[in-house]
């Protein structure tokens, strides 16, 4: 196994935890990440990269925790975020998500393809493949957005993101998406947004959108 991507872990490691003001009540985290990012350079000097790369995940959890909960401010530059969907009738949720993936890197958004919405949901997409992927790409959350293939898996195989970013309604299982792809040879975590978040008052639903139009517009 080749060391380059425990190489590249390094590098981000090394400008999140020089590039952020920690608070003195996290000092003690910030030094394990820090023991953490040591090993996996000795790892790395020794040639067992998987262990770096173990080593490496670990600092990296560290860093993204006290990111959620406020404690830092840095980005994980360089590092590709995926988080893929069907985007129809963008809503402050659709927002939200791409916030929190964006705290991970630079966000790369699939869009469901008409067919694959059809198979999933048993209606056609409101809005045609190519106007939802133009509306996402428009977000400032999101750095590119592309049009999804028929197998999710090996569109993830194809864009090799660093981190898979998961919604929480989203019905993968974190763990078994993780193994399914490092068996098929991409390194990849799973993170998973822990709870839906919407403006106050805000329609987070695409069919509550669909259902409040067929409300205003409908009536007999």
């Amino acid at each position: 196994m080749s060391c380059e991507r425990a190489s590249k872990y390094v590098s981000n490691l090394e400008r999140a935890l020089s590039g952020a003001d920690y608070p003195p009540e996290v000092r003690e985290v910030v030094d394990l990440a820090k023991r953490y990012l040591e090993d996996t350079k000795y790892y790395i000097e020794r040639g067992d990269c998987e262990t770096a790369l173990v080593t490496a995940s670990y600092a990296e959890g560290l860093l993204d925790a006290l990111k959620i909960l406020g404690k830092a401010e840095f980005s994980w530059s360089g590092k590709k975020v995926l988080v893929g969907g069907t985007f129809d009738l963008l809503h402050p949720g659709h927002v939200e998500l791409f916030k929190e993936a964006s705290r991970f890197g630079d966000v790369i958004a699939v869009v469901a393809r008409d067919e694959t919405v059809k198979k999933l949901r048993g209606r056609e997409p409101v809005l045609p493949e190519e106007q939802r992927r133009y509306m996402v790409a428009s977000l400032k959350y999101v750095k590119e957005a592309v049009v999804g293939g028929s197998d999710p898996l090996e569109t993830v195989m194809k864009l090799k993101p660093d981190v898979v970013f998961l919604g929480p309604d989203q019905k993968w299982d974190e763990r078994e998406l993780e193994e399914e792809l490092r068996k098929r040879g991409l390194e990849v975590k799973v993170v998973r947004m822990k709870e839906k978040r919407c403006i106050p008052k805000g329609l987070c639903s695409s069919s509550k959108i669909i259902e409040r139009i067929l409300k205003l517009f409908c009536r007999r």
